[in-house]
């Protein structure tokens, strides 16, 4: 499983079109593609966050590192599935036939370079600047969207600065949310 995963994240770097091609081609379903590719990145990073808190932070506080990373996780896994939702509604408004399915493998491959951005900045803090790597969503978004049929250029590239946009902003609304939670 985690080979491909790593194939995966490999050709959605290299050759994101070609990589799109054979995932617009593959019956799945959204558990699948959450089980085999969102939650492991996931749990990556909500591992690495546990582990780099407990290493980087000067008192070893057990229940400190769990917080952090059980925030982490909520914050990633309710942001891709509120994305998720949001996309799949808003399928029908950009002239496309709304499809579960697809807009979970848009926002589910498309949020990649969030994952990966985060781990490196999560294991190594003083390159936060590698969270510009995050982006690539965009781009991700884009080519997810280019081939499917429908609306016209215009509305596909509106579509997928929306896909990103919600994939980059919605962890960072509910890390928010859940911490104003914790502290009151």
């Amino acid at each position: 499983m985690y080979k491909n995963l790593a194939v995966r994240l490999r050709n959605l770097f290299v050759a994101p079109f070609s990589e799109w091609q054979r995932i617009h081609r593959e019956s799945v379903t959204f558990n699948d593609m959450l089980s085999m590719f969102a939650l492991p990145l996931i749990a990556i990073v909500t591992v690495a966050t546990f582990i780099s808190h407990l290493i980087n932070q000067q008192a070893f506080v057990f229940e400190l590192a769990l917080k952090k990373a059980l925030l982490v996780f909520m914050a990633l896994f309710a942001g891709l599935f509120i994305a998720w939702y949001l996309v799949f509604r808003l399928m029908k408004y950009f002239q496309m036939v709304p499809s579960r399915e697809l807009a979970a493998k848009l926002t589910i491959f498309s949020s990649m370079p969030l994952y990966v951005a985060s781990l490196i900045t999560v294991l190594v803090p003083e390159f936060f600047f590698i969270q510009i790597v995050s982006l690539y969503s965009f781009y991700l978004a884009w080519a997810g969207t280019r081939h499917l049929p429908g609306p016209g250029k215009d509305r596909k590239v509106l579509f997928s600065v929306f896909i990103a946009f919600s994939i980059l902003v919605l962890p960072f609304l509910v890390r928010v949310l859940l911490l104003n939670l914790l502290t009151i």
